[in-house]
């Protein structure tokens, strides 16, 4: 799906990628700018709680648009197929969506090891690419869950410049509804922490937002401080949980455009720290529909 405020753009870049790991199945979408530009930074899009869907991959099309490589990743494989992860209009229907998808994100991060190893697989992969500029190290941003995600890669090490996470949770694996949609949650499998140093974490927070405690971000300053992680918390005034998720996602879309605008810009700023020399397209809409000052 591609937004209806962006002009069209025939000549970038779109390939299908999939590949199956440790019994699961993946496809993700990578966008990128047209060849005559030539290689050009990764950045990954990691999706919210629901899988990858049609908005991760208008987001991975507006990075493409700004002069990135974006590749909208899959976490779920299988567990969540690709044609069940939209929210339902019928509302019979949106317990057991619900539970599917916590299936899927349970899955994910409540085994440390696993999610950081799906994500170096992504990361590999999309390194490997022949229109990513492999002399950079990638970037990666994620909503809600993929806002988690992002800071366990950071926990584990991979070699990202910069990590996003918009409206994420702190804390892997730690929800303050442990048996939200009657889904189990097991036991946390953890593992040693690797911390990147040398990357540059984001964090874009809704000052509303009651998944993310105020006990919650002091434990996770003290963490970051201990290990010498390059922090930036921006805690955006009443602004929800899930606020730059377009409305078009149905259930979860909480889009909070003032917020949404200011943590893309805030986003912008850091590539051109990470990505010198890199030039920016100015693109008016970001892939929530939101205008961006150009």
């Amino acid at each position: 799906m591609t937004l209806d405020v962006w002009p069209e753009a025939p000549d970038l870049r779109r390939d299908d990628i999939s590949f199956h790991f440790r019994g699961n199945n993946y496809q993700g979408h990578l966008v990128a700018p047209p060849a005559e530009v030539g290689p050009r930074p990764l950045v990954l899009v990691i999706h919210n709680y629901q899988g990858l869907k049609f908005f991760d991959v208008d987001v991975a099309e507006y990075l493409a648009r700004i002069g990135y490589v974006g590749l909208a990743i899959d976490l779920y494989g299988d567990i969540v197929p690709p044609d069940q992860r939209l929210f339902p209009e019928d509302p019979a229907k949106i317990h057991d969506f619900q539970a599917k998808c916590f299936e899927g994100m349970v899955a994910m991060d409540h085994d440390y090891e696993l999610f950081r190893s799906t994500m170096q697989e992504w990361l590999t992969l999309g390194l490997s690419h022949e229109t990513v500029d492999e002399s950079f190290s990638a970037a990666a941003i994620g909503y809600c869950f993929g806002g988690v995600a992002v800071i366990e890669a950071v926990r584990g090490g991979l070699d990202l410049s910069a990590c996003v996470s918009f409206h994420g949770l702190l804390q892997t694996g730690e929800d303050p509804n442990p048996m939200k949609f009657g889904t189990q949650r097991p036991p946390l499998k953890t593992c040693d922490n690797n911390y990147n140093t040398n990357t540059v974490l984001l964090i874009e927070n809704g000052a509303l937002d009651g998944l993310v405690p105020l006990e919650s971000q002091q434990s996770f300053f003290a963490e970051m401080d201990e290990a010498g992680v390059d922090w930036i918390f921006h805690n955006h005034a009443d602004t929800p949980h899930g606020f730059a998720l377009a409305k078009t996602l149905g259930g979860p879309g909480k889009l909070h455009e003032a917020t949404d605008r200011r943590s893309t810009m805030n986003m912008l700023s850091v590539f051109r720290e990470v990505f010198p020399g890199i030039p920016q397209n100015p693109v008016e809409y970001n892939g929530a529909g939101t205008r961006i000052p150009v």
